[in-house]
């Protein structure tokens, strides 16, 4: 598998003086969409491409349904989905209302099988846009 990356600098102040340091950001190649995915889908199993969508329909619904009951939703082969929060620090444990934490965003964490495509990516060098490097 062959993806690409682009070198992009980034001042680096942890060492208590500021020292530029170079970094490969992965490039990302594109997006599939529900439609594409679901006639790959179908093609693999006895669905039709509107019946995978229809399951992807029902499976983001009961996600939701679940995430907001403050369930985890592990889909086997793919990984866990959980809400995470923030908070405000206070002083006092009594001070830790219901009002000081917030959702703050949806986190997911791949399954080892899912996991298991990071070792067969290969990166290669994304030459600069002949209009990229005339900047």
């Amino acid at each position: 598998l062959m993806q690409h990356y682009v070198v992009r600098s980034k001042v680096d102040k942890n060492s208590g003086k500021a020292k530029k340091r170079y970094y490969g950001i992965p490039v990302i190649a594109g997006q599939i969409t529900e439609e594409e995915m679901a006639e790959e889908i179908s093609e693999r199993c006895s669905l039709s491409p509107t019946d995978v969508i229809a399951v992807i329909d029902a499976l983001n619904t009961s996600m939701k349904m679940h995430l907001e009951d403050g369930r985890s939703v592990r889909l086997k082969g793919i990984g866990i989905f959980y809400v995470s929060g923030s908070r405000d620090g206070v002083d006092t444990p009594e001070e830790c209302t219901p009002s000081k934490v917030r959702a703050q965003r949806i986190c997911f964490r791949a399954d080892r099988s899912l996991r298991s495509v990071l070792g067969k990516i290969v990166y290669k060098l994304r030459k600069p846009s002949k209009k990229a490097a005339q900047q």
